[in-house]
């Protein structure tokens, strides 16, 4: 009987160990089953928003001198030099209007019924059309009689009353609500066949620097610096430009963008909807859950082929806040030092623990204080043979002095003895010569 319960309790106590031993080796091997990881994979990255960007540029509206006949000369969206003749205009002599012009206030009723119906099939009938843009327009027109432009530029025979509000000029002044409510303005066709007089009848648009500007949250609009180039989508084009401009308001920035490109629709267009790509970069792909901080130093956990979790520094290309672009196998820090850093096929941790984390930090703050002690020792080292060598330097310039002033003084003794000995010699002379005589 005791020794079927001796053999129970030694079955017993395999049992316990084979399953602590399983335990020890099992819960290692499921952590890693549940651990989220994934491998780095060269890529690109474009950063970008999509905006809706308004133009503005320097446009000229002609208008005609007189009634005329229109006959086109320059095509829409042709470039020309100034002086270039855009359209010609042969005057129109209505001479049942100028009949009844001349009746005047006493004409008969046939006579006004004359001019009444003159009236109506008169040029004239087109100017209404353009009544409200020229009144936005005021005085910001130019008058021709025979259709030259005075400028170079590209040519339009579109208006909409905006030219003088949507001006280079004028940036500083036009508010988000203009853009908003003046790009919703429809363009008209300028006359092709007859005008009015006072009717505009071409446009030309220079052919100089011209602007974009657009609003976008403060956090985006981050990403913006004044100099800086950033690509635009023009018709399908990535078109390289300057921000010109950067004001950060309470929720919104307004960035500018200056540009030169000439677009097919351009000169119709009050607005761009569009995208502006700030960055692009080609590089290792890496998931922004995954880079953690080591002090001031991003990097990522590397899972080896034994499942530890290994710290590498990165340095990133470019952003979009959920992926990131970095260098590989090596790059270059700020103190020109070569880093080794995340390779092609590299296991990463996906979300690294909280346990992870803190120890990271902790070997950032160790490594930060060791830094700081060596420095500490350094600087005062330095301190200490900058304060020896001043003090040789100042022993050995006092020791040069006195060299200096022993020599001096010597130098004066030597002379005051041989000056007594020139002055004795006379005596002498004087004693053995009054001797003789003697």
């Amino acid at each position: 009987m005791m020794k079927k319960k001796w053999i129970a309790a030694v079955i017993i106590y395999l049992a316990l160990l084979v399953m602590c031993i399983a335990v020890i080796y099992a819960v290692p091997s499921l952590r890693g089953m549940l651990e989220k990881t994934y491998v780095t994979e060269y890529g690109k990255i474009d950063i970008t928003d999509e905006v809706s960007a308004y133009i503005v540029r320097d446009e000229t509206v002609y208008v005609a001198a007189q009634n005329s006949k229109i006959k086109r000369v320059a095509k829409s969206d042709k470039l020309v030099k100034a002086g270039t003749r855009v359209v010609e205009l042969t005057p129109i002599v209505d001479e049942d209007a100028a009949a009844a012009g001349e009746a005047g206030p006493d004409a008969t009723q046939e006579e006004a019924e004359a001019a009444a119906a003159a009236n109506e099939e008169a040029p004239d009938n087109i100017s209404r059309k353009y009544v409200k843009v020229m009144e936005d327009l005021g005085d910001n027109v130019r008058s021709t009689d025979e259709g030259y432009t005075r400028q170079a530029g590209y040519i339009s025979y579109y208006v909409d009353g905006v030219e003088p509000v949507f001006a280079t000029d004028r940036l500083a002044d036009i508010s988000k609500s203009d853009y908003e409510s003046l790009t919703q303005l429809k363009a008209l066709e300028t006359p092709d066949k007859e005008c009015g007089k006072g009717d505009p009848i071409f446009k030309v648009t220079s052919n100089k620097k011209w602007y974009l500007v657009f609003y976008i949250d403060n956090k985006a609009g981050e990403k913006y610096s004044e100099g800086r180039t950033v690509s635009v989508d023009i018709a399908g084009k990535s078109v390289p430009v300057t921000v010109a401009q950067v004001q950060v308001g309470k929720s919104t920035t307004k960035v500018t963008l200056s540009c030169k490109m000439f677009f097919e629709g351009f000169l119709k267009e009050r607005r761009l909807d569009t995208t502006i790509t700030v960055a692009s970069a080609e590089g290792l792909m890496l998931q922004d859950s995954s880079i953690v901080m080591k002090g001031d130093q991003p990097g990522v956990f590397v899972k080896n082929k034994l499942g530890e979790h290994k710290f590498k520094p990165i340095s990133i290309k470019a952003d979009d806040g959920e992926r990131c672009v970095v260098f590989s196998d090596i790059y270059v820090d700020e103190g020109g030092n070569y880093v080794e850093t995340v390779k092609t096929y590299d296991e990463i941790v996906a979300e690294p623990s909280e346990e992870e984390v803190a120890e990271l930090q902790k070997q950032a703050e160790k490594e930060a204080a060791e830094k700081a002690r060596k420095e500490a020792e350094e600087k005062a080292k330095k301190e200490a043979e900058e304060k020896e060598a001043a003090a040789k330097a100042a022993m050995e310039a006092a020791e040069a002095e006195a060299a200096k002033a022993e020599a001096e003084a010597a130098a004066e003794t030597g002379q005051e003895g041989e000056g007594g000995e020139a002055a004795e010699e006379p005596d002498t002379e004087d004693v053995s010569s009054q001797d003789g005589e003697g």
